[in-house]
């Protein structure tokens, strides 16, 4: 059996030399070689050359070099290209701060839609709830407990908000355009600035004529001229009444009437109350229970019903008037005006399709019927093949089918149709702890009523409060 060899049996036998290293030539190693040519080929033993340190160190010198010219030699790997930086987000721009686009904000800070930012455009940095405003005018709530800080809420719903009147949208273009701001370009825009009283060129032309909208400024307005009728009757108190007229015999007139009448009780003013409108029927659509009680309520609180001759004048020479379209004039020393409902003239600059009253045309699924990304809400919207009031209670359903079709929309996916309700629950406050409730046909006058009203108002409040 063959042994191998040591270096015992050949004492002269040195170790081989290592060449100095050459950086840019190659590398013969003769020390792998050597070894090679110095063993057997049934048997390697490299130890025998590792007894001497010299020779370990030069090994070690040899490899080191070898893997440093091995590792230099290496290509260079490719720089990694920066990162693609992400599309500038969407921009999703909300015209007036109605119910429904109150409701989306507050639904926006819960789930914003990724990739979008939100924009809130309103004439007032203030909203205010209708429902409460007769009750307030009662004295029954204090003016800011039915305003809407809306700097305070945008700010907690992660929304943007510009304070300006919108002019002009232009859907080809997507420009909004200011009375005052530098314009802004959106890709989807939702419209909810409401509806104004019918005859808006006769009440924005009279100082006595105070229309009920905007509802923001009506505290204020009426306030600075009632609080000049009182001081006139004081200083100069006559034999004759004051004469408060509202012009409405709808669910808004009637609630500011009654409680108008019980607001001059509270401030021992001599004035009359009388409601006027055009038509011949008291709660267009309410149940003729209701419509009995409502009657028989306004004749004990001493309001006169002049129904059947719409106001087309108002005589400001003299004694105040309003002028009649029989011609008979009903003196008027402060007129609230909440009768019918009309477009805003801001819609005349929304170069959208609109409907014979002047509203923009809608289609179920509350985008304007022309072929852009714009959707329509609340009494701004008159929507195709559907009969909707133009009342708070239809906007506020209207919201949830408008915040999921802009969900869709900017998705890609197919948008879901708004289908109105038939019928509503309807709670008219009469100032005086008591309202009167509406709902299929059955109605109540009692405090209850004002309980259950209150506890909606102030629920719904409580959404939008912000500590």
């Amino acid at each position: 059996m063959p042994t191998s060899r040591t270096s015992q049996d050949d004492p002269e036998r040195k170790p081989p030399e290592v060449p100095p290293l050459v950086e840019g030539e190659p590398i013969e190693i003769e020390f792998t070689e050597a070894i090679a040519e110095s063993i057997d080929d049934d048997a390697i033993e490299v130890t025998e050359f590792l007894e001497d340190d010299s020779v370990v160190m030069e090994r070690v010198e040899v490899v080191g070099q070898i893997e440093a010219i091995s590792t230099s030699a290496k290509p260079t790997p490719p720089v990694p290209a920066p990162p693609v930086p992400p599309p500038p987000p969407k921009q999703l721009v909300l015209i007036g701060a109605g119910h429904a686009h109150l409701q989306l904000l507050t639904w926006w800070r819960r789930r914003p839609i990724p990739g979008v930012e939100l924009t809130l455009v309103t004439a007032f940095d203030r909203a205010a709830y209708s429902s409460m405003l007769p009750s307030t005018l009662a004295g029954m709530y204090q003016p800011d407990q039915m305003l809407i800080d809306l700097p305070k809420l945008c700010a907690r719903c992660g929304v943007k908000l510009i304070v300006d009147r919108a002019n002009r949208l232009d859907p080809v273009t997507r420009v909004i355009e200011f009375a005052h701001q530098p314009a802004l370009s959106f890709d989807v825009a939702a419209i909810n600035i409401g509806s104004v009283p019918a005859a808006e060129p006769l009440w924005q032309a009279h100082r006595i004529l105070i229309s009920v909208k905007p509802l923001t400024s009506f505290l204020e307005r009426f306030s600075v001229r009632f609080r000049e009728l009182v001081e006139q009757w004081r200083m100069a108190p006559g034999p004759e009444l004051l004469q408060i007229v509202v012009v409405g015999a709808g669910a808004s007139g009637v609630e500011l009437a009654l409680c108008l009448e019980q607001h001059k009780h509270e401030l021992e003013l001599p004035a009359d109350v009388r409601i006027v409108d055009g038509s011949v029927a008291l709660l267009a659509g309410y149940s003729p229970r209701t419509v009995r009680r409502v009657s028989k309520l306004l004749s004990l609180r001493g309001i006169d019903l002049h129904l059947g001759s719409p106001v087309i004048d108002c005589d400001d020479e003299g004694p105040s008037s309003l002028v009649l379209e029989t011609g008979e004039r009903i003196r008027a020393d402060l007129v609230i005006w909440a009768a019918g409902a009309s477009p805003p003239m801001a819609l005349r600059g929304f170069e959208l399709p609109k409907s014979e009253r002047g509203f923009l045309k809608a289609r179920r699924t509350l985008q304007t019927t022309a072929n852009v990304p714009v959707f329509i809400s609340g009494d701004t919207a008159d929507i195709e093949g559907a009969l909707v009031p133009k009342a708070g209670v239809y906007a506020v359903r209207q919201a949830p089918v408008l915040w999921k079709n802009l969900r869709r929309h900017f998705a890609g996916k197919r948008l879901h149709d708004y289908k109105p309700q038939r019928r509503f629950l309807s709670l008219l406050s009469c100032g005086d702890g008591t309202a009167i409730l509406d709902y299929m046909g059955f109605t109540s006058h009692s405090g209850w009523a004002w309980m259950l009203k209150n506890w909606i108002d102030r629920k719904w409040m409580k959404r939008f409060r912000v500590k």
